[in-house]
C-alpha cells in the first residue's frame, strides 16, 4: 500500500451516533506511544466535516490538554453554527472519560469560494539556496537506532542541508531555529486531511539551534488551509520565535511546487526543564 492510501486508512473513524465517532490511533503515526498532533488534528478534522455540511476545516484551533494513547478513543462533535457559505463546530477527543484534545473549526467548500487574490506569500529564498537533490532525508537513527519517530517513516521528508542538526558535530548555537524541507506522501496529491497532518510534521525546529531537548509538548495549534495543492510534493518552512521562559512559537508555511501557498500553522510549545536543558543558570 502506498503512503497516501495508508494514511487515508489510518484516519478512518466509525460512526456510533449522529455526532459521535470512535477510532483507534494507528501506531505508525506516533512518537513512542503518543499519536502525532497533526495526525490527531486530521482525524478530528474528518469527524468535524462528517457532521457539518462543508468539506474542509479551513481554519482550526486545537488544544492538546492531555496525552492521548494508542488505544480506542471517541470523537464528540458539537455544531455551533451552520450557514450557506461556512459552518462552525467543536470536536472533543475523549479517552478513558478524559478530554485529551479539543478542536474548534470553521469549515467551507474550498472549490466553491471565489474572490480577489493578492499579497501572496512567495517561496522563501532558502528554497533556491540548494538543489532538491542536496536535501537530506530526515533520519535520526545515526544518533541511536530506532530514534527516528514512526510518523516520520510514513512519508518522504528531505531537509535543507544547513538544518540537518543530527549530522553536525559542533555546539554552535548560531544556527537558526528553523527547518525547511520537501515533503510527500507517495501515491497522491495531498487532500485537506493530509494538510492538517503535515502542518505539524516537523519535530520542534528549536532543536536545529539547540540540539535534542527531550519531549517538547505542543499545547495549542492553529491551522489555516488556504487551498488544495496541485502537486504531490510540497515545500515546507518552519521557524521558531520568541522563546520566553521555556515557551516558544513555531510557525510553518507549506507551498505546492507551483508556488501556491496551501496551508499555514502556528503553535505554542514548551521546552520542559528549559533552564537545565539549555544550560542557563536559574535566576
Amino acid at each position: 500500500m502506498n503512503q497516501f492510501d495508508q494514511f487515508q486508512q489510518a484516519i478512518q473513524i466509525k460512526q456510533i451516533e449522529d455526532n459521535l465517532f470512535s477510532f483507534i490511533p494507528d501506531k505508525k503515526y506516533s512518537v513512542g506511544n503518543t499519536p502525532n498532533g497533526g495526525y490527531l488534528s486530521a482525524i478530528m478534522h474528518k469527524a468535524l466535516v462528517s457532521v457539518l455540511p462543508h468539506t474542509c476545516s479551513f481554519n482550526s484551533n486545537i488544544f492538546f490538554l492531555d496525552r492521548t494513547e494508542s488505544s480506542e478513543a471517541f470523537l464528540k462533535v458539537k455544531v455551533i453554527r451552520e450557514s450557506r457559505g461556512t459552518s462552525m463546530g467543536e470536536v472533543e477527543l475523549i479517552q478513558h472519560d478524559n478530554v485529551t484534545c479539543k478542536m474548534s473549526g470553521l469549515c467551507t467548500d474550498l472549490d466553491k469560494i471565489s474572490g480577489y487574490s493578492d499579497l501572496q506569500s512567495p517561496f522563501p529564498k532558502i528554497k533556491n539556496e540548494a538543489a532538491r537533490s542536496k536535501f537530506i532525508k530526515m533520519d535520526y537513527d545515526s544518533i541511536e537506532k530506532g530514534f527516528t519517530p514512526e510518523f516520520i517513516k510514513q512519508l518522504e521528508l528531505s531537509i535543507f542541508p544547513d538544518h540537518v542538526w543530527w549530522k553536525r558535530d559542533d555546539n554552535n548555537i548560531n544556527h537558526e531555529a528553523r527547518c525547511s524541507a520537501y515533503v510527500e506522501l507517495k501515491g497522491g496529491i495531498p487532500d485537506q486531511f493530509i494538510l492538517s497532518y503535515l502542518t505539524d510534521i516537523f519535530p520542534p525546529v528549536v532543536i536545529n539551534k539547540y540540539g535534542p531537548l527531550g519531549w517538547i509538548p505542543t499545547l495549542n495549534m492553529t491551522t489555516n488551509i488556504r487551498q488544495l495543492p496541485e502537486t504531490p510534493a510540497l515545500f515546507m518552512d518552519g521557524i521558531a520565535t520568541d522563546l520566553n521562559k521555556g515557551y516558544f512559537e513555531q510557525n510553518v508555511k507549506l507551498w505546492d511546487l507551483n508556488e501556491n501557498l496551501v496551508a499555514t500553522s502556528s503553535q505554542v510549545a514548551k521546552i520542559l526543564k528549559s533552564n537545565e536543558r539549555l544550560g542557563i543558570a536559574k535566576e
